[in-house]
């Protein structure tokens, strides 16, 4: 036969309990999701001859990750390490988006002076498709801001 078809017969869960019963896997080599699993299974078991669900799943997007994907493609970031525990390009962004916002600033004026504000504090060239120059103080556009609500 060219293939198994062990998944017609039984769920993954039940042919590793199977495998732990024959004594062919060791305790200690049990998969990370099998204790759990065991302890919360699922209201119906996910077996092959199960029809697939036909509900509509919502894509869920917040307007913090539009923001950070639109900052992702104007501004090339190095790669995050994980096991540090600084705070990320990301992040500094984003808060500085999120004081603009704060104090009263349009979406995409507010998009516009973060990323100014973002090459000044942290001294990174720009890439060639922002235009507008960073050399503008934060302090200035917040007051400027505060000035147009009242």
């Amino acid at each position: 036969m060219a293939q198994s078809r062990t998944e017609r017969i039984g769920t993954i869960f039940t042919r590793v309990t199977s495998l732990l019963r024959a004594d062919v896997l060791h305790p200690d080599n049990l998969p990370i999701w099998y204790e759990i699993y065991k302890a919360y299974p699922p209201k119906y078991e996910p077996t092959f001859s199960r029809k697939p669900s036909t509900v509509n799943i919502q894509k869920i997007f917040y307007e913090e990750d539009l923001i950070r994907a639109k900052f992702h493609k104007d501004v090339s970031l190095s790669i995050i390490d994980m096991k540090n525990d600084n705070i990320t390009q990301n992040q500094i962004f984003f808060t500085l988006y999120e004081c603009l916002i704060q104090k009263g600033a349009k979406k995409e004026e507010a998009y516009k002076d973060a990323l100014k504000y973002y090459y000044t504090i942290c001294k990174i060239k720009k890439s060639p498709n922002m235009t507008a120059s960073s050399n503008i103080s934060p302090h200035k556009n917040i007051k400027h801001n505060e000035e147009q609500q009242t």
